[in-house]
């Protein structure tokens, strides 16, 4: 069976799309394959018409065969009572972006849901049943803190789970899987990340990931070439989490 890897952007979003989109087909040529991308689903405070053609770029993007992923809800941590201890240190070193570490199951859940229900209000249509709308290929909590409850519940929604280190089917079958990722480290590190990222695509085992981020554009962009380029010419195919 052909080695295969994971090729995702995170953090797709009504206030990013429009920068982030050229990017994207960029890659798509290069890699020679459409990819899987990870949507922060909330559009509560944008524009309608920007609303409209962020959707509008999702179906572009759905018609060109890339996978849409769930990304949480917000992106951006929201007070939750019960938060653990565990959870508010992960807020802490990620600058409040780790909306689902350390949540209760009530909270959990509550979020959970919120962040499916604004994925429905994206890919709404005219006489569609709501329970006619595709789920998402696949669930990713931000910067992948999260809490003991959130795995079970997002596979009772037929989704497969991701975390650091391992992708998780709704059928619960578990593949290993380092990823290389580069957003938010110190500067000094961003050489071994990428030495890294260059290992695991080459190590004959797992399912590595490649995880980009907006904020990786332009500054990054050549050595993120050039690790897809070793991805691909190490005899890896690209997937993506439906295919799993």
């Amino acid at each position: 069976m052909a080695r295969k890897f994971l090729l995702c952007f995170h953090d797709f979003s009504v206030w990013n799309y429009q920068k982030v989109t050229p990017i994207l087909e960029k890659l798509k040529d290069l890699a020679g394959a459409p990819f899987s991308i990870l949507v922060i689903p909330d559009t509560e405070t944008a524009p309608s018409d920007t609303v409209r053609d962020f959707r509008a770029t999702l179906t572009q993007l759905k018609s060109e065969d890339f996978e849409l992923a769930l990304h949480g809800f917000k992106h951006k941590a929201e007070f939750s009572q019960g938060r653990s201890y565990a959870g508010l240190i992960a807020m802490n070193l990620t600058q409040g972006e780790a909306e689902f570490a350390g949540l209760s199951e009530f909270e959990s859940s509550r979020l959970l849901h919120a962040g499916l229900d604004a994925w429905e209000k994206l890919f709404e249509v005219p006489g569609l049943v709501r329970n006619d709308i595709e789920k998402p290929a696949a669930f990713i909590p931000p910067t992948w803190y999260s809490n003991k409850f959130l795995p079970t519940q997002v596979h009772a929604e037929k989704m497969l789970y991701e975390d650091r280190f391992a992708l998780v089917t709704s059928r619960g079958k578990r593949y290993a899987s380092p990823v290389a990722s580069f957003a938010g480290i110190p500067g000094f590190m961003t050489k071994t990340a990428f030495k890294f990222g260059d290992i695991i695509l080459k190590v004959p085992v797992g399912l590595p990931r490649i995880a980009l981020h907006p904020e990786d554009f332009p500054q990054h962009e050549i050595q993120i070439k050039n690790l897809i380029r070793t991805a691909l010419g190490c005899g890896r195919r690209l997937t993506q989490y439906k295919d799993l």
